[in-house]
């Protein structure tokens, strides 16, 4: 049976509020999510294949004010929407990706851009893990992704369970799945900052090392707190970025800052 699209578009409404809200339980009140402590920059040299690419961030050799500007690790949140939707709900993306899509580059756009820290949200879908966000599952699979990444040195990887919509979570398979990434992938050059089931205080995975990083994107909490006029109270992300993003990388005192459309 086919869903009247003004019931769609509350559905996308409704998912995105929840997504975000749920999002913003780990973060204070302000929107910002900081993880603080201090530990060396986290080795951002590519390998060999890589060699050609120059580092990415922002500051560290320039000087305002008389002042050298901190060097400041890129990071994306929700970092692999820009992607194709699953078919079946391709014919609805122009409606899904305004509230749902978080960036517009790819991941090996955003790692040869010198993004090193990246948030992905995942749900169990056909027995494979995709990515997720709110109402959308998108064609892309985790483990073909976390490849990509294995290929650059300082990755730092926040790995979600999505509440999706549609499948719902599976607790059970998701802490094997963090066991098994972590076993696979994890080392010096790769690490997971956290494992989170979304809308819960569970967490399966969270390092020990102590990483100082800044997220700073749409979230209700951020909105209730701040919203400067209506349209801000909606979860538009890149609305939201074309407004804030160049403010939180002025004010940005920590080694990472996580944003959405990043550029």
């Amino acid at each position: 049976m086919k869903m009247p699209l003004f019931l769609v578009v509350i559905f996308c409404f409704i998912s995105s509020f929840s997504s975000f809200a749920m999002n913003a339980t780990s973060m204070p009140a302000d929107g910002q999510g900081t993880s603080s402590g201090v530990q060396g920059t986290v080795g951002n040299t590519l390998q060999k294949k890589r060699e050609s690419v120059v580092d990415g961030g922002f500051g560290g050799d320039s000087v305002a004010d008389g002042k050298k500007v901190k060097k400041v690790i890129l990071g994306t949140h929700n970092s692999a929407t820009s992607g194709k939707m699953v078919w079946w709900q391709r014919p609805l993306a122009w409606l899904f990706n305004i509230t749902s899509r978080c960036q517009s580059k790819t991941i090996e756009e955003q790692l040869l851009g010198g993004v090193r820290l990246f948030n992905l949200q995942v749900c169990l879908y056909n027995d494979e893990w995709h990515i997720s966000h709110g109402l959308c599952i998108y064609e892309e699979k985790l483990f073909d992704i976390l490849d990509q990444m294995k290929q650059y040195k300082g990755i730092v990887l926040q790995l979600y369970l999505d509440n999706n919509f549609f499948v719902g979570q599976n607790e059970e398979a998701f802490i094997e799945l963090v066991d098994d990434v972590k076993r696979k992938y994890c080392s010096d050059d790769f690490i997971m900052h956290m494992a989170w089931i979304e809308g819960t205080d569970k967490y399966p995975h969270k390092t020990k090392r102590k990483l100082s990083i800044e997220e700073h994107y749409w979230t209700k909490t951020w909105a209730d707190a701040n919203a400067g006029s209506w349209l801000e109270k909606l979860p538009l992300p890149k609305s939201h970025a074309k407004k804030y993003n160049s403010i939180y990388k002025e004010n940005c005192k920590t080694d990472y800052l996580m944003l959405d459309f990043y550029e």
